[in-house]
C-alpha cells in the first residue's frame, strides 16, 4: 500500500490488490477546512494512480456540512471524470449502518451527483468483504 496522506482523521492511500484508491477517515472531521484538505489530497492522488476506482471509507467521518458534500459533487467527482478522459469511475462509499448522520451525507451526495454528473452511480456498503468482493469483480 501506498500512502499519499495523513492526519488525525484520515488518510488517502492506493490498495495495489484491489486497483483501488481510498480515502479512510479514521476520526471525526474537525470542520470544512480539515474536510477541503482531506478531500484535495485525496483527489491530487487519484490524478497520480492509475486506476477508475475510488473508496471513501466514511464508517468514523462523522457529520459534514452542506457546503463539504458540495465540494464532493462540484470539484472533487468533477475532477476524477475529467482526469478519466471518458471513463465511468467506480466510487464507493463504505459506510456503517448505524451510523445515521454519515448515511444521511453520503446518500445526499449520492443522489446530488447522479442528478448533476450524468447519472454517476455512487456504490454503498456497509460491508467490507462485499465492498471488497465487488472492486475486484469491476
Amino acid at each position: 500500500m501506498q500512502t499519499f496522506f495523513e492526519n488525525r482523521s484520515a488518510r488517502v492511500y492506493y490498495h495495489s490488490e484491489l486497483n483501488t484508491l481510498f480515502l479512510e477517515y479514521t476520526d471525526k472531521v474537525v470542520n470544512h477546512e480539515q474536510f477541503i484538505i482531506i478531500n484535495t489530497a485525496a483527489l491530487r492522488a487519484f490524478l497520480e494512480v492509475q486506476t477508475i476506482k475510488f473508496v471513501a471509507d466514511i464508517r468514523k467521518m462523522g457529520v459534514i456540512s452542506i457546503e463539504s458534500q458540495r465540494f464532493v459533487v462540484d470539484q472533487m467527482l468533477p475532477g476524477m471524470i475529467k482526469h478519466l478522459n471518458g471513463k465511468d469511475p467506480v466510487v464507493v462509499q463504505l459506510m456503517d449502518k448505524s451510523e445515521i448522520f454519515a448515511k444521511i451525507a453520503a446518500d445526499k451526495i449520492k443522489d446530488k451527483s447522479k442528478d448533476e454528473k450524468n447519472g454517476l452511480q455512487i456504490m454503498q456498503f456497509t460491508d467490507r468483504a462485499k465492498m471488497e468482493a465487488y472492486l475486484k469483480s469491476v
